[in-house]
């Protein structure tokens, strides 16, 4: 939701570099809580591949026209949706090998470095791996805060990110951090299952906005 905001606030591909630093801040916080639970023989399996994709997904930014780049991120975004919906409907299938586990770290490496929207892909990865609640969040904090770590020389070669956008940045601090302290506190009183359904209604009203309009 967060990267559909973000694009329909700040069009074409401005985007992607004001969300990474948010994102980066986001993710120190949550390593924080769980600096001690990350599995790091399958962030060591998956790095070599991911890296691959992010220079996919540098050559694709460099490539792409604006228009082009805004309707690529709701293209992206509405694939991590059905996928999200097809797990749900079929089931969490296991899956395993090399082939799958490069094939995961590509297209996270890639559509993070487009988007910033791998979350959904590694998340599924994650979940066949039987981890616990605190070893599933710890892995997925450790490996987005080292995937956006690497993404930042990039996206200032890119002129993604640059002193303006660093600024606001700034700003949004405080921000973030009252977000994640609301997260710990709203988590234990909404209905997961309806609050599921309202993101997803809401993504795919922004998908339809950036895709149409």
């Amino acid at each position: 939701m967060a990267v559909l905001l973000a694009a329909l606030a700040f069009p074409g591909k401005a985007s992607p570099g004001i969300l990474l630093p948010m994102l980066i801040v986001a993710d120190m916080i949550a390593v924080l809580y769980y600096r001690r639970d990350c599995q790091w023989q399958i962030l060591v399996s998956l790095f070599p591949a991911t890296l691959i994709g992010v220079l996919l997904g540098y050559f694709v930014v460099d490539m792409a026209s604006t228009e082009f780049f805004q309707k690529l991120i709701g293209l992206i975004i509405l694939l991590m949706l059905l996928l999200n919906l097809a797990v749900e409907y079929w089931g969490q299938r296991q899956y395993g090998g090399r082939l799958v586990t490069s094939i995961v770290g590509v297209f996270a490496g890639a559509s993070s470095m487009v988007a910033n929207a791998a979350g959904p892909v590694f998340g599924i990865f994650l979940l066949q791996m039987g981890l616990t609640k605190e070893k599933f969040v710890g892995t997925r904090s450790w490996f987005f805060l080292l995937l956006n770590l690497v993404k930042l020389p990039f996206s200032i070669s890119l002129g993604l990110i640059t002193p303006q956008t660093l600024t606001l940045n700034l700003y949004s601090v405080p921000i973030i951090l009252a977000g994640a302290w609301l997260g710990i506190k709203v988590l234990k009183m909404i209905n997961l299952s309806l609050f599921r359904w309202l993101i997803r209604g809401a993504v795919l009203i922004s998908i339809i906005r950036l895709l149409v309009f």
